[in-house]
C-alpha cells in the first residue's frame, strides 16, 4: 500500500512539469524553478524535525548535506531539460532512475531486490526508451540537425537527472536510519535551501541581457524578478513540488523500497502524456498539435510499457 503514495507523487510530478514549462513561458527564469522552489521545500521541511524522537547526530551533519547536493544537481537538469525538450518526453526519460537506483542498491550497497523488481526495472528502461526516441524526428533528407541536437540535449540533460535523483534516494533509503526520518529529512531540505542560495549566482549570472552590466551578486537578485502573470504559475510549481518530494523522500525514508517507490514513481512519463493530450491547451502546451500521429502513437506504447512495470512492481512486492 505504501507504493500508492509515489503513485499520486507521479501525478504531480507530471502536472509540475507542465506548469513549469507554462511558467518560463511567462517570463520565469532558472532561478525560479530551483532557488525559489527549493527554499520552500525547506521552509515545510525543517519544522518535522520537532517530530522525531531520536537525537541528531551532529557529527554526520555531512550525509544530509551531500545528498541535498545532488538533489540540487538532478533538480537543474531536469529544469534544464525540460526548458529544452517536450515535457512529454523529457520526464518520461526519467524513468531511466530505476535502473541506476536498482544498480547502486545492489552494487554499492549490497541492497537485495527482488526478480520482479528487477523485471520490472528492465521494462521501464524500455518504455523510457521507445518514448524518448520520438524527439529523434526523421524527414526524408535525414535527421535535421537542429532537431538532432536538441533531441540529444534533452536526452543527455534528463539521464544526468535521472542518476543524481538515483543517488539521491539511495542515499536517503542508507543514511537516513542514522538520523531518524524525520530529523534526516529535515535537515536534508535545509540544506537543500541553504546550497540553492550559494548557487544563485550562478544562475542569475546574464540570466537578462539588462542585468548583465550589473555586478553578479545584484544579478542574481535581478534574475528573481519576473512578470506578475509568471508568478501563479511559479507558486503552482512549488507547491506541486513540494508534495511529490515529501511524498517520495518520506516513503523512500520510512519503507526503505527505494527501487519499488521509482518503478511507481516512473509512471510520471505516463501521466505526462496524458496531460499533454487532454489538457496541454488549458497550461499552453502544444505537443499534441506539433507531434503527428507517428510521435504520439510511440510515446503512448513507451506509456503502456512503463504502467505494465508498474503492475509487475506492485504484485512482487519487496524483497525478502
Amino acid at each position: 500500500m505504501h507504493l500508492l503514495l509515489p503513485l499520486i507523487a507521479a501525478i504531480a510530478f507530471a502536472t509540475g512539469s507542465m506548469v513549469f514549462k507554462r511558467a518560463f513561458a511567462e517570463g520565469a527564469t532558472l532561478s525560479h524553478a530551483v532557488v525559489v522552489n527549493n527554499v520552500v521545500l525547506g521552509l515545510l521541511f525543517v519544522p518535522l524535525m520537532a517530530l522525531d524522537p531520536n537525537p541528531i547526530p551532529w557529527d554526520r551533519l555531512h550525509l544530509p548535506c551531500i545528498t541535498a547536493g545532488t538533489f540540487i544537481a538532478g533538480h537543474l537538469l531536469n529544469v534544464a531539460a525540460l526548458r529544452i525538450g517536450d515535457v512529454s518526453v523529457a520526464t518520461p526519460l526519467l524513468g531511466v532512475k530505476v535502473v541506476f537506483v536498482a544498480l547502486i542498491a545492489r552494487f554499492v550497497f549490497g541492497s537485495p531486490l527482488s526478480d520482479g523488481q528487477m523485471m520490472a526495472a528492465a521494462l521501464t528502461s524500455v518504455g523510457v526508451l521507445v518514448t524518448g526516441l520520438t524527439d529523434f524526428k526523421i524527414s526524408p533528407a535525414g535527421l535535421g540537425r537542429s532537431s538532432g541536437r536538441r533531441a540529444g540535449r534533452t536526452t543527455l540533460l534528463a539521464l544526468g537527472c535521472a542518476a543524481s535523483f538515483a543517488v539521491t534516494d539511495v542515499l536517503i533509503q542508507v543514511w537516513a536510519t542514522q538520523f531518524g526520518v524525520f530529523n534526516f529529512l529535515s535537515l536534508l531540505f535545509g540544506a537543500l535551501a541553504l546550497e540553492s542560495l550559494l548557487v544563485l549566482p550562478l544562475l542569475g549570472f546574464k540570466a537578462r541581457p539588462e542585468t548583465q552590466h550589473l555586478p553578479i551578486f545584484e544579478q542574481a537578485i535581478a534574475s528573481l524578478k519576473a512578470p506578475p502573470q509568471a508568478w501563479r504559475w511559479i507558486a503552482l510549481a512549488t507547491t506541486l513540488s513540494a508534495i511529490q518530494a515529501l511524498l517520495v523522500a518520506g516513503t523512500i525514508a520510512v519503507w526503505r523500497d527505494a527501487a519499488g517507490v521509482n518503478v511507481v514513481y516512473g509512471t510520471r512519463g505516463l501521466w505526462s502524456l496524458a496531460l499533454v493530450w487532454w489538457a496541454g491547451s488549458w497550461f499552453g502546451n502544444a505537443e499534441r498539435r506539433d507531434s503527428g500521429p507517428r510521435v504520439i502513437l510511440a510515446r503512448a506504447t513507451g506509456g503502456v510499457l512503463i504502467l505494465t512495470a508498474v503492475i509487475l512492481a506492485l504484485r512482487s512486492g519487496r524483497p525478502s
